[in-house]
């Protein structure tokens, strides 16, 4: 007996001593909860509309935290009931859900149900790799365990809640009610709050954006599971409605907000942001963007087989500059990509613009003539769209026809570095090789964004503008950071010159390409299309706003035969209306 004590004296010792090398080992390159902490109160930027109305927030962890106040208490038990239901009660760990899933998993020969804690969820997502070792699992239940001893069950829900994934692009359960309900947190109904509760188990599965019926059929059952722990009596069921109202959002307002978050270094330097919360006031015109949106989304799926794979991308500013709505793409939460800032493509005959004004401002008048006709650049042979040749014409007919001979001509006379010249004084910070003869037909490739800013110094009466998203920057003090200066860039033409070119970019919509965007006496516009049907533009103005559109494929491709005097003349005339 004494023999047995002694060995099983020493196998214990044994045993804790292997055990806390084994901890150890498991510990090792564990983060610290003061990382969460820390991250917690990181600074938050509120991007905000014109009118002061909040747009997002951002900051470098996720978009919209919510605090635990202002979860509804139908959608804590949602989530309690089918992810963790004895969340409120265990210290991390579940021994009891373990020994459930493991008996259930079995039955099934399958795996149906997961073991993991809330707990445990929020340490996957927060400092582990997805991996699926005994040794990352480990780590996990260590990490609840500590996170349980630190922090609150609130704290842990509400962690938990604003990082997990809820399919379709939306990470936090903010982002998501907004997304597709959009609501507040706090405004959720019961059944939604069931919904976004079943999307935890497989978000982009389950998502309503991608499978309805799906998701309808996983929100009954979270629903189920809230009547056995207790949270619903069945007679519940029949009070909730039946079919739950989905927004059509494709965030693309996000669009915007991601480009001024994008600025703030630039704008802020070296200044001291005090406080947890910056506040950005921009540009952006809440009832302008909306209107936008709406024409927008209806455009697109009434054009979808036209538009196949093709991409929109959309700027409407006001003659100053300021960018009151803007879209970057057909769907933010499939792609993030701002088409309209950062995406430099061949601005075809839209550039000819600054041709024509570069031939004004030498003396050329809108009614002189000038023969179209096949000319020889070297061994180029520039053809017109339609491979016809018009012959002696106006210098307005040969621009309102988007004759390409005339522009060739033109640029000849005046001089490559003539144009380049116009162009950049009136906006295009691009690159413009002005020694490449084809530089009059557009194949300088420019964004969205400064080519509407070149037509806003058009619209103005020829006073350079530059293109302007943010008015003021202030700390969490109040402390003013930045406040824009409209201070005048001067002239870019005489005032003659610009009355010539507004002359013939106002016969391109009464009687040119640009037909489709004549919706009013005082619209003025330029179509452009680059070769091949790889880009199709529009960029014209009335008395109040300058709209540019782009139309073309991500990865530079033919378009389905998109011109400029079509979809995008066509929008601008809807968005136009609209506004």
């Amino acid at each position: 007996m004494k023999l047995l004590l002694k060995l099983i004296f020493l196998f214990s010792i044994w045993l804790a001593i292997i055990g806390a090398v084994a901890l150890f080992y498991y510990f090792q390159g564990l983060p610290s909860l003061d990382d969460l902490e820390k991250e917690s109160g990181k600074q938050i930027v509120q991007i905000n509309y014109a009118n002061g109305n909040r747009l997002t927030n951002r900051s470098e962890i996720y978009a919209s935290e919510v605090s635990y106040y202002e979860l509804p208490r139908h959608l804590i038990n949602a989530v309690v009931a089918t992810e963790d239901r004895r969340f409120f009660s265990h210290h991390g760990v579940d021994v009891f859900g373990v020994i459930r899933a493991y008996a259930a998993n079995k039955k099934a020969g399958r795996i149906v149900q997961g073991g993991s804690t809330v707990t445990q969820q929020l340490a996957k997502l927060l400092f582990l790799s997805s991996d699926r070792t005994f040794k990352r699992k480990i780590q996990e239940v260590l990490l609840a365990l500590q996170l349980e001893r630190r922090f609150t069950k609130e704290q842990i829900l509400t962690f938990y809640l604003n990082r997990a994934y809820f399919g379709a692009g939306n990470h936090g359960v903010g982002n998501a009610a907004k997304s597709y309900f959009g609501k507040d947190v706090s405004q959720l109904s019961l059944r939604e709050s069931a919904l976004l509760a079943g999307l935890l188990k497989a978000p982009s599965k389950l998502s309503p954006k991608n499978n309805r019926e799906l998701a309808e059929n996983r929100t009954s059952v979270v629903l189920r599971a809230m009547i056995a722990a207790g949270f619903l009596d069945e007679k519940n069921l029949s009070e909730l409605d039946q079919d739950p109202h989905y927004i059509t959002d494709h965030g693309q307002r996000l669009y915007f907000a991601d480009f001024v978050y994008d600025q703030l270094p630039d704008f802020l330097g070296k200044k001291e942001a005090k406080g947890k919360m910056i506040s950005v006031n921009t540009t952006l015109d809440e009832s302008v963007q909306t209107a936008l949106e709406e024409v927008l989304n209806k455009f697109t799926e009434k054009n979808s087989n036209k538009l196949g794979k093709s991409e929109v991308a959309v700027v409407v500013m006001n003659k100053s500059g300021a960018v009151l709505a803007m879209s970057g793409g057909k769907d933010h939460q499939q792609s993030q990509f701002n088409r309209a800032v950062y995406a430099k493509r061949q601005a075809g005959s839209a550039f000819k613009t600054f041709v024509y004004l570069a031939a004004f401002e030498k003396g050329w008048k809108s009614e002189d003539e000038a023969e179209d006709r096949k000319i020889n650049v070297g061994t180029w042979l520039p053809d017109n769209y339609n491979s016809k040749f018009l012959g002696k014409v106006t210098l307005q007919k040969a621009f309102a026809e988007s004759l390409n001979s005339v522009a060739i001509q033109l640029a000849r006379d005046v001089g490559g570095s003539a144009v380049a010249s116009m162009a950049r004084k009136c906006g295009i910070i691009s690159k413009i090789d002005k020694s490449d003869p084809t530089i009059a037909l557009g194949t300088t490739e420019v964004t969205l964004l400064e080519l509407t800013g070149a037509y806003a110094t058009v619209a103005s009466g020829g006073n350079a503008i530059i293109p302007n998203s943010i008015t003021e920057i202030k700390n969490g003090e109040g402390q003013e950071l930045y406040k824009y200066d409209s201070s005048g860039l001067g002239a870019v033409a005489s005032e003659n010159s610009i009355a010539e070119i507004r002359k013939l970019l106002r016969a391109v919509v009464e009687s040119g390409t640009g037909k489709n965007a004549n919706v009013g006496d005082d619209v003025f516009g330029k179509t452009g299309t680059s070769q091949n049907f790889r880009d199709a533009w529009f960029l014209g103005f009335n008395s109040d706003y300058v709209i540019g559109v782009w139309i073309g494929n991500d990865d530079n491709s033919a378009t389905p035969k998109i011109t400029g005097g079509s979809l995008p003349a066509q929008l601008f005339g809807e968005i136009l209306k609209k506004i």
